[in-house]
């Protein structure tokens, strides 16, 4: 069987609208799923299923579920991708209300999409988180955005552990800036030549090349994988792509 083949199988992607999450829906849609959107716009004229959700609320995400369930009849894939970037804000620029908001969505969106996926896959079900290199290495002016994906990140490693005995594989993707509209979209974004100048394969990433790996993590070529964080960064996470010693600046 092709691995990568999802006929007949019922794929959820929150913050589908757009961005990364609309190429995750085009992925699996193209191998052959059912795609319900949870954004908090509609994804009209995409060709999946398209719902507005605030996910930080549970109560919306719970009945969102409820009319997959109900029109479907199963639930095979949860990719929880919704989330919001506040970036360029110091820590003594973070108010309660930012950091409240950050953690509700990011991390409380992604708790309810796993806790509905706990409670109405079976065995062979799949979720698939979406974090950020942020979450693993330390970034100024970003706190609440990079504590906010180190909490995705262990989320998703709690909930493999107390899936497992379900049948259920839980993973994350962490992805490094991504060629989407939110960056583009700023007038001569400073990330864009920071990121590339830092990075070893030395570009941004494109949306699509994050929603293949979503899309292998959730397949049966992926069978024995549960737990893990797979960094789509271009090697920005892997540590210093320079570093200016000479074995003589350290003597024996």
């Amino acid at each position: 069987m092709n691995a990568a083949n999802f006929e007949g199988k019922v794929v959820v992607v929150t913050g589908g609208a757009s961005g990364i999450g609309a190429a995750i829906c085009e992925v699996f849609q193209e191998a052959g799923a059912k795609v319900w959107c949870a954004d908090l716009e509609l994804a009209d004229g995409k060709g999946w299923e398209s719902r507005v959700c605030d996910v930080s609320d549970e109560t919306q995400v719970t009945a969102f579920f409820e009319e997959v369930f109900a029109e479907e009849g199963r639930l095979d894939v949860v990719v929880n991708n919704a989330g919001i970037q506040p970036l360029g804000v110091s820590i003594a620029e973070t108010t309660p209300e930012l950091m409240n908001k950050t953690l509700e969505v990011n991390v409380s969106g992604a708790l309810w999409g796993v806790k509905q996926a706990a409670a109405r896959m079976t065995a062979g079900g799949s979720v698939v988180n979406l974090a950020s290199f942020v979450g693993t290495l330390g970034v100024p002016d970003g706190m609440a955005y990079a504590v906010s994906k180190a909490g995705v990140a262990h989320l998703t490693k709690c909930a493999a552990l107390e899936l497992a005995g379900k049948g259920i594989r839980v993973n994350a993707v962490a992805p490094g800036t991504i060629r989407t509209p939110a960056v583009e979209g700023i007038p001569d974004n400073p990330e864009i030549p920071f990121v590339e100048g830092r990075t070893p394969l030395g570009r941004l990433g494109e949306p699509e090349e994050v929603a293949r790996v979503v899309l292998f993590l959730a397949s049966e070529a992926a069978s024995y994988i549960t737990g893990a964080i797979v960094p789509v960064d271009g090697g920005i996470s892997a540590g210093w792509e320079r570093y200016e010693l000479k074995l003589g600046d350290f003597p024996l």
